[in-house]
């Protein structure tokens, strides 16, 4: 397709390319890492903090499988020993959907022994979810993160994580949830 056809077609000059999306998602992921993930800290000073984009730089073995999630949170406790913490996805508009889950969110979600975050963009928190029901992928938590002048802003958009609140009706589940 030519730059002069793109400009006619409103439908072709909505879609965001590869590049820009790749960036979007990268910029997101760096600075989620900076804002929830920062360590090593004083009550944590022994956790490291990897950004996998745009390059891997820590991959996670999950059986026969390497992993490598946007955002890993390992404990260096000695020099030869690393146990993982924290896993976190950072999803653009586009991978809001099954197959993006199916691919991504539910292998970092079953490593065992580890806390896993998903983070959307604001607007496809309620579809995150859904997808992850009917999936049944259990994060630790859901936020959603979107783009401000002042930065990036990041919100928690998780219900309290305990088997009473599935018994709750939606208007206390929603009154008790993280504001």
């Amino acid at each position: 397709m030519s730059e002069e056809t793109r400009w006619e077609d409103i439908d072709q000059l909505l879609n965001r390319s590869e590049r820009t999306k790749d960036e979007s998602r990268t910029k997101a992921a760096q600075q989620i890492a900076e804002l929830r993930f920062k360590f090593p800290t004083t009550a944590h000073p022994s956790y490291r903090t990897f950004v996998n984009l745009p390059e891997v730089t820590m991959a996670v073995q999950s059986g026969k499988r390497e992993l490598a999630p946007d955002i890993v949170v390992v404990d260096k406790v000695k020099t030869a020993e690393t146990l993982l913490k924290i896993t976190a996805v950072v999803a653009i508009t586009e991978e809001v959907n099954e197959d993006e889950a199916r691919a991504n969110w539910a292998p970092a979600a079953s490593i065992p022994g580890q806390a896993f975050y998903l983070f959307v963009p604001v607007g496809c928190g309620a579809a995150a979810k859904k997808i992850c029901g009917r999936l049944k992928i259990r994060p630790e938590g859901y936020r959603t993160w979107r783009f401000t002048p002042q930065g990036i802003e990041i919100n928690d958009i998780s219900e309290p994580s305990s088997p009473i609140a599935a018994l709750m009706p939606g208007f206390v589940r929603r009154a008790l949830a993280t504001p």
